[in-house]
């Protein structure tokens, strides 16, 4: 008797997982780019590193809203941003939310490392979800570039 009411238990516990794993709506794949920034001009190359539905993209960037926030770890003072970035290629335009800790690296050169999330997008990348991680460098007050590599999923 136990063991018919076990096999009845697995079978209806697989009867179960089968149909809710057919009425669920298809997982999105995931894809890793690169978004690399030059300060002159402040334009940027939006690069697949694995294969997806986004493909390589140019254009132009602005950024605004920094805020401005300064702690200090371990002696060093970090000064903490949260910019704002609005890319615009010829595919469509993403806005993107960075979280950046800049530190002085000597001689005129400030670098940055933090996180970033795509907010929202059009064209190509409208409902396109993701972030991940970045690293900048200024010099003498310029900016000079930046790179976002991270995961992204296309609705």
């Amino acid at each position: 008797m136990r063991s018919k009411l076990f096999a009845w238990a697995v079978l209806g516990a697989a009867a179960v997982t089968l149909t809710a794993g057919a009425a669920a709506e298809p997982v999105a794949a995931k894809q890793r780019i690169a978004i690399t920034g030059k300060g002159d001009g402040h334009t940027f190359v939006l690069t697949p590193l694995t294969s997806g539905e986004l493909r390589r993209d140019a254009g132009t960037f602005s950024d605004c809203c920094w805020s401005e926030r300064v702690v200090v770890r371990d002696g060093q003072k970090v000064e903490i941003n949260d910019p704002i970035a609005t890319y615009v290629g010829r595919r469509g335009m993403f806005v993107v939310r960075y979280r950046v800790g800049w530190v002085n690296a000597g001689n005129g050169y400030i670098v940055g490392t933090g996180t970033w999330r795509i907010i929202r997008g059009t064209g190509v990348y409208e409902g396109t979800a993701g972030g991940g991680r970045s690293a900048g460098a200024w010099i003498r007050d310029s900016f000079v570039s930046a790179r976002a590599e991270g995961w992204v999923r296309r609705p």
